[in-house]
């Protein structure tokens, strides 16, 4: 009796220890999935409406730009070339720019072409308020519209927008 007394006990202290253990592990079984951004970047998705598209590098490439000042008056504070890939149908293009430091950009993309001189730059699309067409309505383009905001140089991410970045149809011409 005594013998399984001790067993007993044993048993139990063995099992309160592995319990100890196991509460203590790294593993979470709640994940979070808070994505974190290089700091000072904006960081998002365009998708094109535009399906006339160049891949020869020598030709142009194109671009998604971070301007501090709207409508600009100097160059973009960053920009980035990006490429667009086919997947299911549309093309689209992620990104990422890291501009100089805290403030409100108005992030836009557009196709350059090569030489660059004045009227290389095709076609526009632009972050703005979900659901509206940046890509033919001047208003909205050189009116107010949301930006992307980098605070204590955290960056941002989300900045997703539509693109007619125009290279056959030439709407937009600068």
């Amino acid at each position: 009796m005594n013998k399984l007394l001790i067993n007993g006990v044993i048993l139990s202290v063995f099992l309160i220890i592995i319990s100890f253990i196991s509460g203590c592990s790294n593993s979470d079984s709640n994940p979070v999935n808070n994505p974190t951004f290089d700091a000072n970047s904006i960081n998002g998705t365009i998708t094109f409406v535009d399906n006339a598209f160049i891949s020869d590098t020598n030709v142009g490439y194109y671009s998604v730009s971070a301007f501090a000042n709207w409508p600009p008056t100097a160059n973009a504070s960053a920009t980035a070339k990006i490429i667009p890939v086919l997947s299911n149908g549309k093309y689209t293009a992620t990104f990422k720019i890291i501009v100089p430091g805290d403030g409100s950009y108005t992030i836009t993309s557009s196709f350059i072409k090569l030489p660059y001189v004045p009227g290389s730059v095709y076609g526009l699309g632009m972050y703005d308020v979900p659901g509206n067409d940046t890509t033919h309505n001047v208003g909205i383009i050189m009116g107010s519209h949301p930006k992307a905001t980098i605070s204590s140089g955290a960056g941002v991410g989300n900045i997703n927008f539509n693109s007619w970045v125009d290279t056959a149809k030439k709407i937009y011409k600068f």
